[in-house]
């Protein structure tokens, strides 16, 4: 079995947990979550490579606020700096010797970030974002393991318009920490593997407008894959999750319901290489969620992606999947979304990439505390639209010119009828979003 099949599949069979188990009430803005794709040779310490980052970007944002009418844009600085380190992998351990490497005992990544953005907009003051992240693994290729994680992202650009009269002293600091522990058990022959785990997740908000969404997600998954060709599995995995708010008196005066829940989902499917340049990945499965306040939920879940690499400089993949996420609009959402992305690197120094998906969502019914109508529908439906290109050219082997476009779009009649600050954009709004610059990294 060749390398590169066996990684894809570790990979693809890691994304499909990592879907299946997230229940973020919002999806938190990106930060950098692809650094191990841009690292350099690193420093190396004893058994450990250190990896620093720098970069320095300038950008414009068509519409800050996600709004409708009225919208504000502005120009952005954006300043970031990172450093990972890691312990040293077989592949470079093995660099001038010929034998097999030894499997390492403990696998370690970790790593701190900061992000500084300066608005030309009086209402968005100077913030910076962060995150961290460690994550530890001890026998990881053993018939027993234990991995350790924690990851930590701080996002602070606008994400609603809160009417505030605040000016600079508003902050849109969102923070969010997700802390992990999995026991893994494989057969010797590896064809079997089973895990277990416990993930705490806090969410909370700089600003006491937002307070009332500060909450913690406990969850406990557990899944079974079983090997049965050399690069083909089938997976099952089953999870529970209770979330609760931290605040119930803001909860209370807040403008939206929101209501403490326990949440369910279990899915089965397919995950593997089918050729050499083609790997498949297909489940389905059911969620349900119980709510103390509000509309229950049950409804089937799936998820398919298709993955084909025709070159190694070429790599495309399309998909499906629907899903029941918690939302602070009607408590959870249901999402149908097509998705889409293309990459490819020319000359071994210029990488293009497009990417796009469109989302049919609708949330439950959507009502303010005290039982009336949160809109003008009793359910929020949406059409959500993304475009993007972004290029990378690197003019050393430490130095990369970066790029990106992107359109962002919501469509729907949804009107929302009150007057206090949602943590969701209020609706029906278009976002053009433009940067480049340039990343200094080792």
């Amino acid at each position: 079995m060749r390398y590169h099949s066996k990684l894809e599949l570790a990979l693809a069979l890691v994304a499909i947990l990592s879907a299946a188990s997230s229940s973020t009430t919002a999806s938190a803005q990106g930060f950098s979550g692809e650094r191990a794709g841009m690292e350099g040779p690193g420093f190396k310490v004893g058994r450990l490579v250190l990896h620093p980052g720098l970069s320095l970007e300038g950008g414009y944002d068509s519409n800050v606020f996600l709004e409708n009418t009225d919208q504000e844009d502005s120009f952005i600085l954006r300043i970031e700096g990172y450093l990972d380190v890691a312990t040293e992998g077989a592949v470079r351990q093995a660099q001038g010797d010929a034998a097999e490497v030894e499997p390492q005992k403990i696998q370690f990544r970790g790593g701190l970030g900061a992000r500084y953005y300066h608005y030309f907009l009086e209402r968005v003051p100077d913030n910076v974002g962060a995150d961290a992240h460690v994550d530890f693994s001890y026998n990881p290729s053993k018939v027993f393991s234990l991995r350790v994680m924690d990851v930590f992202r701080r996002t602070i650009r606008p994400f609603s318009d809160p009417n505030s009269a605040q000016g600079t002293t508003m902050s849109y600091g969102r923070n969010q920490n997700a802390a992990t522990l999995d026991l893994v058990g494989r057969s010797k022959s590896k064809v079997l593997e089973g895990r277990v785990g416990y993930t705490n997740m806090l969410e909370f908000f700089d600003a006491d407008i937002y307070g009332y969404g500060n909450n913690m997600t406990q969850r406990v998954p557990a899944s079974l894959s079983w090997m049965f060709f050399p690069t083909s599995a089938l997976v099952y995995t089953v999870e529970y999750s209770n979330q609760q708010f931290l605040n119930p008196g803001e909860v209370q005066d807040s403008p939206t319901l929101l209501s403490n829940n326990n949440r369910v989902l279990n899915l089965i499917g397919y995950n593997g290489a089918l050729t050499e340049r083609l790997s498949l990945t297909a489940m389905i499965g059911y969620s349900a969620g119980f709510y103390k306040i509000g509309e229950d939920y049950d409804d089937v879940i799936a998820r398919v992606d298709a993955r084909w690499r025709p070159r190694p400089t070429i790599s495309l993949t399309a998909g499906y999947y629907r899903d029941v996420r918690p939302s602070y609009i009607g408590n959870y959402t249901l999402i149908n979304r097509l998705h889409a992305n293309a990459q490819f690197t020319l000359s071994g120094a210029l990488l293009l990439g497009v990417r796009g998906w469109v989302s049919f969502d609708k949330s439950g019914v959507a009502l303010s505390p005290d039982g009336t109508l949160l809109g003008n529908q009793p359910n929020r439906e949406d059409t959500r639209v993304y475009a993007g290109i972004f290029g990378e050219y690197r003019f050393k082997a430490w130095l990369a010119l970066i790029a990106q476009l992107g359109y962002l779009a919501d469509f729907t009649d949804f009107r929302y009828l009150g007057t206090g600050a949602l943590l969701d954009p209020r609706a029906n709004y278009q976002r053009f979003e433009a940067w480049i610059g340039l990343r200094v990294f080792y």
